[in-house]
């Protein structure tokens, strides 16, 4: 009885706490609560610390080629951690046509070398650049789970004709900057910042819709970003590809940025600056940059994403001394008012 009764004299005392505290002891209660719950999750919760750990694997990360003379490579390896044996099960899953394609048991006896898993090519493709992505599902009945995602590309031997499909992994890229295509920070004014961040130079006196590329981890181009002028209102929006499609493709954060001039830009904290301005949100060039139309826009997006966002396809790489983009970035600093003591050179990292 006595056991019973402790829960309810103990919440009165609080409850009387309360009364008498103010808002200290109801946030005093608020934690008291949240540390009986936590207490109880964890006794729920099954002790498999150990056993999740009974193996390791790791996937290969350069590109495996299968041909008709060499159909199957080594693709993952799977260490025993413990010692005893571990029963390993490896699935395969077609994530276009959405059902598991391979299932094996190993066994990976204790105190032996790693085991080495084979892969091949999964299904049948019909064009060159053809692409269809997998997941492995890695389990233990000990309770380890793991996933690793890769793709496969079909391609055709010029020489031969004959079709051959290179394996690759399918990076992922959590939490990576996103900046809108045009002259980086760190190529002009290299004590500025080390970061890859781009900026884009843009006359805002052109009215209608301007559209710009969107850059992802200096790599991959992962959007567009779209500035839409009418008279004196600017609004600008953006989409990633593939948004909606996939849960590959996954928003974090967002940032825009204008600024009058170079040297406006230099005077900020462009990793932390606040601003006045959002995506979606119109606003007037007159009230916010004074009427000046050749200004800066800076994005400092946020993205989770994969390389292979969709079964089916890839993210094109930024090739930013490409000769399109060469030209591009050129026209851009062009517009840019001259910043003494600043050489605006058509640069790039990628160029040395």
């Amino acid at each position: 009885m006595q056991e019973k009764l402790l829960l309810p004299r103990y919440m009165g005392r609080l409850h009387y706490m309360e009364e008498l505290g103010g808002e200290r002891n109801k946030q005093m209660k608020k934690l008291l609560s949240m540390l009986f719950v936590a207490v109880l999750v964890l006794g729920m919760m099954p002790m498999s610390a150990n056993a999740a750990a009974e193996i390791s694997v790791t996937q290969s990360q350069d590109k495996v080629t299968y041909t008709t003379d060499v159909s199957a490579a080594p693709v993952l390896t799977i260490t025993n951690l413990v010692d005893y044996d571990v029963t390993v099960t490896i699935q395969v899953y077609d994530e276009l046509d959405r059902q598991y394609i391979y299932n094996e048991q190993f066994v990976v006896p204790a105190g032996t070398d790693p085991l080495i898993v084979d892969g091949f090519a999964y299904k049948t493709l019909t064009r060159n650049g053809q692409i269809n992505t997998y997941r492995y599902r890695v389990t233990t009945e000990g309770g380890f789970r793991a996933n690793l995602y890769f793709a496969q590309t079909m391609h055709i031997d010029k020489n031969t004709d004959l079709p051959y499909y290179v394996q690759e992994h399918n990076a992922y890229y959590p939490r990576n900057t996103v900046s809108s295509f045009g002259p980086q920070f760190r190529i002009i004014s290299p004590d500025f910042t080390k970061e890859w961040y781009m900026f884009t130079p843009i006359d805002l006196s052109m009215q209608g819709r301007q559209t710009f590329t969107l850059i992802a981890s200096n790599m991959y181009e992962v959007g567009e970003v779209h500035v839409d002028v009418y008279g004196d209102t600017v609004n600008v929006t953006y989409n990633y590809f593939y948004e909606g499609q996939t849960e590959k493709i996954e928003k974090v954060e967002e940032h825009l940025s204008f600024f009058n001039d170079y040297t406006q830009a230099l005077e900020q904290d462009v990793n932390t600056t606040t601003t006045q301005y959002a995506f979606g949100v119109p606003f007037s060039i007159a009230n916010l940059l004074g009427g000046d139309t050749n200004v800066l826009m800076f994005i400092r997006n946020n993205l989770t994403y994969y390389r292979f966002p969709v079964p089916t396809e890839q993210l094109s790489r930024n090739y930013p001394n490409s000769e399109a983009r060469n030209a591009q970035r050129g026209a851009m600093l062009g517009m840019m008012d001259p910043v003494e003591g600043i050489d605006l050179v058509n640069d790039h990292n990628y160029a040395k």
